[in-house]
């Protein structure tokens, strides 16, 4: 997240990102695709569709923030055709620099309706819950147990300033309660709520007991621990969870448009929709949801990613310096 609001206010001091302005389609040129986590699932998408269609892809993964980066480095010599991120506000940036080229969703009516765009559409999402240890579980966990509510638990969560589904948990929050969220926030660290650098570094403190809960934990990585038989569960409380698009998007410019096209539709595929829920994300297809073996939220926290796209960096910046700055000192 921190990568991420550095990359935005870089590209804020330079405009638009430029890039190549090719003409045609080469045939001989493999689609590129850039893609966020799961790199599974990403793998899994260029295999199938080059399976499919014959199109080879040359995958890079990496973080949203390190894709934003590398945009920003090649802005001069242009080579992502296709881009997936975990964040809707990288993109929403991006739309607003004219760097999207639109494109319509087949079947739209399938599909979650707000996750739909056209500079951007999200074939899945994360949700944002509490994973607690098997032997503090209990029906009915609220946030604000895990925020100072419970002084004999342990709770960890993910730096929002490092980890991009804490991070959008937190401006969700705080855009949707205002200073009731600062304050519950505040309660969390005076309770003894720690931070980890990683999602990965908190899982790992609540596997080996370090940790009896992590507050902020993104779904598809807890329910994967479960899968292998980790003693933990994942709650969405009922006032409400965060859901993170995680949105495709055609570069503008680019020299494969009719495949990357293709690919996009791809994604949105019943086989696609299937692969994203067996990598334990929310499908965009709306019908198929209610099969999941999987807890789902009862109620999700609305979020803008335009208003969040505002928002970044003062949200950030403040929690960086009263809470876990605050936590340092």
């Amino acid at each position: 997240m921190m990568r991420l609001i550095i990359c935005l206010s870089v590209l804020v001091m330079h405009g638009s990102i430029a890039g190549c302005n090719e003409s045609g389609a080469d045939a001989s040129r493999p689609l590129v695709v850039y893609a966020s986590g799961p790199r599974p699932l990403a793998e899994a998408l260029a295999a199938k569709y080059t399976e499919q269609t014959g199109v080879p892809v040359e995958l890079f993964t990496a973080t949203t923030g390190q894709i934003m980066a590398k945009l920003e480095a090649e802005r001069y010599n242009r080579r992502a055709d296709v881009v997936i991120l975990a964040s809707p506000i990288a993109a929403e940036y991006l739309k607003r620099q004219g760097r999207l080229l639109a494109h319509v969703v087949e079947g739209s009516d399938r599909f979650e309706p707000s996750w739909l765009r056209g500079s951007y559409n999200s074939p899945n999402g994360a949700a944002v819950g509490i994973a607690v240890r098997d032997e503090i579980f209990r029906e009915g966990i609220e946030w604000s147990d895990v925020f100072g509510g419970e002084p004999a638990w342990r709770v960890v969560m993910p730096s929002p300033t490092r980890s991009g589904s804490s991070g959008e948990f937190v401006l969700a929050t705080t855009i949707e309660h205002g200073e009731t969220a600062w304050d519950m926030f505040a309660a969390g660290v005076a309770g003894g709520l720690e931070f980890a650098s990683a999602n990965s570094q908190a899982i790992a403190g609540l596997l080996s007991g370090t940790y009896d809960a992590i507050v902020g934990a993104v779904d598809y990585l807890i329910l994967s621990e479960i899968g292998r038989g980790a003693p933990i569960h994942l709650v969405f409380p009922s006032s409400g969870s965060v859901v993170v698009e995680r949105p495709v998007l055609i570069l503008e410019g680019t020299r494969r448009e009719e495949s990357a096209r293709a690919f996009v539709d791809f994604c949105f595929s019943h086989e696609a929709q299937t692969l994203s829920a067996e990598a334990w994300l929310i499908p965009a297809d709306i019908q198929s949801r209610s099969s999941l073996q999987r807890p789902m939220p009862d109620r999700v926290t609305p979020t803008n990613s335009e208003v969040g796209l505002e928002r970044l960096q003062l949200t950030m910046r403040r929690f960086q310096y009263d809470l876990e700055g605050a936590k340092a000192r």
